[in-house]
């Protein structure tokens, strides 16, 4: 519990309570006291008579600051609604937030690596030499492959353990996921060679539990381990980085394999009412819905997909009336 000298003001008394009463239905709200923590202080700024928790207060600390992420942001607000909801609930004058702060965000447009692209990242990947005490010119090159070649989330590649691979059959399990879930990949037997070699190289003496992706003492390599290689690699391969927020990104290399895979699919005659499920499947997607924006990429990277495109599928790419 935290000490209620941790809140001041007007409403330290009525904060304790509410996280008090949320802590015993079960809630953390670790996170969500310190926002409030937070929120008290900044209430010392108004004069504040019975409790009132007035528009003026709740628009002031509910205005998104500078520098600030639209996702601290909309957490800030949330947190004082649900106070609010509990004050109203209590028979005080309150001024309600609005549940839901109507904001556009930028979407993060995927970047599709082009085949020669991917050749060249490759062709410099397989280059790289050792920095001192360091095995990354051994792992990395797996690495990308399994994002690119299995579709793996980056999360699930460096979470992968010895055991997970099965060599003999060319299969990876997937364990524990997004949305829990565990699944096979198979991979191509090129890829299997590759892990073979990896394997002997590597992890020669190694336990079972013991992680794929490591770094040189053995701990498991982490997306902030691989980046900064993963920026050289695409400089010297002559593949422009936009900067923060707009790529290429390590996980684009996912989103290329579905573009990829899907354009493949077409392009030997299966349907894309068929491709979405095996696809969807394949990636761990919960639901063929989440895969269909693939579609869409797919159609931008290779327009001549259209005509390919059976009419029974034609649903999948919506209309798009013009104004």
């Amino acid at each position: 519990m935290t000490d209620r000298k941790d809140f001041v003001g007007e409403f330290k008394d009525l904060l304790r309570d509410f996280i008090d009463h949320k802590q015993a239905l079960g809630y953390k709200y670790t996170t969500i006291s310190e926002n409030l923590r937070r929120f008290s202080v900044f209430t010392l700024n108004y004069k504040i008579e019975n409790k009132v928790l007035s528009k003026e207060i709740v628009l002031g600390w509910t205005a998104m600051r500078k520098s600030e992420t639209i996702k601290t942001w909309e957490h800030r607000a949330s947190d004082l609604r649900q106070f609010a909801l509990y004050l109203q609930d209590l028979g005080y004058d309150v001024y309600i937030p609005g549940k839901k702060q109507k904001v556009r965000r930028n979407e993060y447009i995927p970047y599709i690596f082009t085949h020669e692209e991917i050749k060249r990242f490759f062709g410099v990947c397989d280059r790289l030499r050792p920095h001192t005490q360091s095995i990354k010119h051994q792992v990395l090159p797996v690495l990308f492959r399994l994002l690119y070649c299995c579709g793996l989330r980056i999360s699930e590649a460096v979470s992968l353990k010895v055991k997970d691979l099965d060599l003999d059959l060319g299969i990876i399990m997937v364990r524990q996921s997004k949305f829990n879930k565990d699944r096979l990949v198979p991979m191509t037997e090129s890829l299997t060679d590759i892990l073979k070699i990896y394997r002997a190289k590597i992890h020669a003496n190694s336990e079972q539990e013991d992680y794929l992706l490591i770094n040189k003492d053995g701990t498991a390599l982490t997306e902030d381990n691989s980046y900064k290689r993963f920026r050289e690699i695409l400089w010297k391969a002559g593949i422009s980085h936009g900067g923060k927020g707009i790529g290429p990104r390590q996980h684009d290399f996912r989103h290329s394999f579905c573009v990829h895979t899907l354009n493949s699919m077409v392009n030997q005659g299966i349907d894309l009412y068929c491709a979405l499920p095996i696809l969807s499947t394949f990636i761990g997607h919960s639901s063929v819905s989440s895969t269909q924006r693939y579609v869409r990429l797919t159609a931008e990277v290779y327009p001549e997909l259209i005509a390919r495109v059976s009419l029974t599928c034609a649903y999948v790419f919506p209309e798009v009336k013009m104004k």
